[in-house]
């Protein structure tokens, strides 16, 4: 076993062995930022001398003084390539067009003046409703990508295909927000538009839900081998008739006769129109009218028929009828289920009963009255049948008068 002052004297030079190595890196790492230091001097007094000519030093001017300049030449300045933003958008002006093929909506044909400036690369364009009602809200219309050199765009330039895309329609109002590009971030032309109720021969349909909704009764009949329903509808007053256009007056009616495409089932079960016709309607929308009526033909002819008088129909057959008034909006539809297969079965199998049930007391009845008619030919035959020959009397009782001699 290693004695004490052996463990000691082993540790001590362990110590100065440790010491004098990192002496020996440190005395390296300082040499080598001397010897930097030193070719760093030795490069700026260097410099200083060549480039004094070209950094336009003076002969009183220092290694700092140029060593400022210095970085200054060398670095490339903020400004080399500035970014020109180009001016606000001048005259800008809104006129509302009707839009094609759309359902009272309206496009907005949206001009401007020529830049002054900078020259413009391309425009944006935002049109944003700013009425907080359920008719007015849609989504943002835009436009990107406008040619630099253009001065008129229309928003929207078609219809929308998704239920509550963008949508300009009358009596709402909305913000235009032009765009020049490159867009600083925050300069921008902006108008604020309020439309009409009705502009460019489209009127607002806000109202159309609270047009009357028809009182509707349908019933199916057969003709000459055909069947129809005849629709009958009577119009009640509006339940809201201040908030309706004043002096609001009808249109036409439509009558139409709807598949069920869907089951009951589903929660909004959805009817596809077969048929369709319009009545026209006169006077004013708040005066109730009716009764009216219309027969329309299913046209589904051979169909699942077991015989001519009884139509069997795999989905349902519903009429309706709706209001249109003056300005073309179609009021809420009243309906009324013209046939419903559910039921035709369930009348059918009562029929079956009721048919069995009379069958059934027809021939109880026919048997009670064969009985009592073969009882009552017994007892007539019993009474015209003659009587009976009576029996030979006994030889006893008779005279013997033969038997004599």
């Amino acid at each position: 076993m290693m004695k004490l002052w052996q463990l000691v004297f082993c540790g001590v030079i362990i110590f100065v062995s440790i010491k004098k190595t990192r002496s020996d890196k440190l005395l390296d790492f300082e040499e080598q930022t001397v010897k930097r230091r030193v070719l760093k001097t030795i490069k700026r007094h260097v410099d200083f001398h060549v480039n004094r000519e070209t950094l336009s030093l003076g002969p009183n001017d220092t290694e700092d003084t140029y060593m400022h300049k210095a970085k200054e030449f060398t670095s490339e300045p903020p400004d080399l390539y500035p970014i020109e933003y180009p001016a606000l958008p001048r005259g800008l002006s809104v006129s509302p067009l009707p839009l094609q093929n759309s359902d009272h909506e309206l496009m907005l044909n949206i001009t401007w003046d020529p830049p002054l400036g900078p020259p413009v690369s391309s425009y944006s364009l935002e049109v944003d409703s700013i009425s907080d009602t359920k008719e007015c809200k849609s989504s943002l219309c835009f436009e990107y990508n406008i040619p630099g050199d253009a001065l008129w765009t229309l928003v929207p330039s078609e219809v929308s295909p998704i239920v509550g895309g963008c949508a300009i329609r009358p009596g709402c109002s909305y913000r235009v927000k032009l765009m020049a590009h490159p867009w600083d971030g925050h300069t921008s032309a902006n108008l604020n538009i309020q439309l009409d109720e009705c502009v460019a021969g489209i009127c607002s349909c806000a109202h159309a839900p609270r047009l009357p909704k028809p009182r509707v009764i349908a019933e199916m009949f057969p003709v000459l081998g055909d069947f129809f329903v005849n629709v009958s509808w009577s119009l009640p007053s509006p339940e809201e008739p201040l908030r309706l256009p004043p002096k609001l007056k009808k249109r036409l009616y439509y009558v139409s006769l709807g598949k069920q495409m869907i089951s009951d089932a589903h929660p909004s079960p959805w009817y596809s129109n077969t048929i369709t016709r319009s009545k026209e309607a006169n006077g004013f929308v708040a005066n109730p009218e009716g009764p009216l009526w219309m027969v329309l033909p299913i046209n589904e002819r051979g169909i699942g028929r077991s015989r001519k008088t009884n139509l069997i129909l795999d989905v349902k057959l519903l009429a309706r009828v709706s209001l249109v008034d003056e300005r073309g909006c179609i009021g809420p539809a009243g309906n009324y289920t013209a046939y419903d297969p559910s039921e035709t079965k369930g009348t059918t199998f009562t029929t079956y009963l009721l048919w069995a049930f009379l069958g059934g007391v027809s021939v109880l009845a026919m048997v009670f009255v064969l009985a009592c008619g073969t009882r009552v030919v017994k007892h007539i035959l019993k009474e015209f049948q003659p009587a009976a020959t009576s029996p030979l009397q006994p030889l006893s009782n008779r005279s013997i008068w033969f038997l004599r001699t």
